[in-house]
């Protein structure tokens, strides 16, 4: 009997580790935490081993094979064990589609990936098109396999984690959707996070679709990124400020160039999957597309204008982004757990930023870094501990300013909360006594 070890007790993990069991294998989990005793119950239910409370080489006791979770490094300590021992690792993504015969899209980058794959679904959904939408965003492929839900067509947001580890998989389209500083941590360089990003293009087949936007085509040039000659390319408008979209894009009636951006890649996606070259169609089926909870979503209105929660931005890329969509001034509120980055780029939009609240661990860098540009344009610059307290100072600038609100942080929530999940609901939370008008 096939002894697998899953390294790694978090969504992916506890998904590979259900599907490994039911395809017959014994299996173990190993996680650095204590399993919750609900999830511990379930899973021992399911006759699978749980050995939680940290990593240790016994995990490896008569262990065949190894399914490693996104987060695991290479330098883990069991894979480098692992290694040794000559025992075969691979990812969840890996596992769960190996044999898959299903069409694939895969969609990766800094910052849009989530909305692009879910209005890629979308569209798809309303052509009539069996599909699936999930890995880095809702359901893993283990879990969707296990349950025997996973459909024909698979729109896939997979992360550079998981494509750093992952074979490719043969897809009919891919794209980047974005670039920008962030993971180097893990990466270790700018260059080797933007090549596991640009792993995604060795999985489409021959004939198939690489769509990217032009930015990120400008790091693919300064990498000595080649693009291939079996498939098709297509480079959509970033977020230079004479950047304009496909006409075709004016069909989904959404708001914000981000969002402009997003729709452009998932038309071409989609056109690809259907074989339409009836891009204004395609786009109409967005017009009813509901955004992602915390990005760039509309909360209501505060004095007649609109608070949006953009808390689902983790990186400065991201609020300019959002900046970039507003159609007037906004009380910007960023900080949190800073990532090393500059936060200059802001400055890019500042036309957008009636004033600026900063708030977290990186609050002060934040504002240090903006604050001598903004106060010279006569826009006042103010920094709390906690982002409750932030809350109240720009509510308070909104009302006198006459101005709306964006809660984009642009950087990591760890400093307060458990992830961009917990931060954007606990703003909801605070900033609901203070919302006067509809969503």
């Amino acid at each position: 009997m096939i002894r697998v070890l899953v390294i790694g007790g978090g969504i992916s993990g506890l998904a590979a580790a259900r599907l490994a069991r039911k395809r017959g294998f014994e299996v173990r989990i190993s996680d650095r935490s204590v399993i919750p005793e609900e999830t511990r119950h379930t899973l021992t239910s399911a006759g699978i081993e749980v050995a939680d409370g940290g990593h240790l080489p016994s995990h490896l006791d008569q262990v065949t094979r190894i399914i490693l979770s996104p987060g695991v490094r290479a330098d883990h300590l069991l894979c480098k064990l692992a290694t040794e021992s000559g025992i075969p690792m691979e990812s969840e993504i890996d596992f769960a589609l190996s044999g898959y015969s299903g069409r694939v899209v895969a969609v990766t980058g800094t910052n849009g990936k989530s909305t692009t794959v879910s209005m890629t679904g979308h569209i798809l959904d309303r052509c009539g098109v069996d599909v699936s939408v999930g890995g880095n965003l809702g359901d893993p492929p283990s879990d969707m396999i296990a349950r025997g839900d996973l459909k024909s067509n698979l729109v896939l947001e997979i992360s550079s984690y998981q494509l750093e580890q992952s074979s490719p998989h043969p897809a009919v389209a891919a794209a980047i959707t974005s670039f920008s500083n962030d993971h180097v941590d893990r990466h270790g360089t700018l260059e080797a996070y933007f090549a596991a990003k640009w792993k995604v293009f060795d999985w489409v087949i021959p004939g198939g679709l690489c769509v990217m936007t032009d930015e990120v085509a400008r790091f693919a040039e300064g990498f000595g990124k080649m693009r291939r000659q079996d498939v098709r390319w297509v480079v959509v408008p970033g977020f230079a400020h004479d950047s304009r979209p496909a006409d075709f894009v004016q069909e989904a009636r959404v708001s914000g160039r981000h969002n402009e951006i997003n729709a452009e890649i998932s038309v071409q996606l989609a056109a690809q999957v259907t074989e339409s070259v009836d891009y204004r169609a395609l786009a109409r089926m967005i017009e009813d597309f509901r955004g992602l909870p915390f990005r760039c979503q509309l909360l209501g209105t505060l004095a007649g204008h609109s608070v949006f929660n953009d808390s689902k931005s983790t990186n400065c890329e991201s609020t300019v982004a959002a900046l970039a969509g507003m159609k007037s001034p906004v009380v910007l509120m960023m900080g949190g757990k800073g990532k090393g980055e500059s936060y200059l780029p802001v400055l890019t939009w500042k036309k957008h930023v009636a004033a600026l609240v900063c708030f977290g661990e990186s609050g002060q860098s934040i504002a240090d870094e903006l604050s001598l540009d903004l106060r010279a344009a006569g826009l006042e610059t103010t920094t709390r501990r906690g982002m409750r307290e932030a809350i109240n100072d720009a509510v308070s600038h909104a009302r006198r300013l006459d101005c709306g609100i964006l809660f984009s942080p642009g950087c990591a929530s760890f400093d307060e909360f458990r992830n961009f999940e917990h931060r954007g609901q606990e703003f909801n939370d605070a900033i609901a006594a203070f919302i006067e008008g509809p969503r």
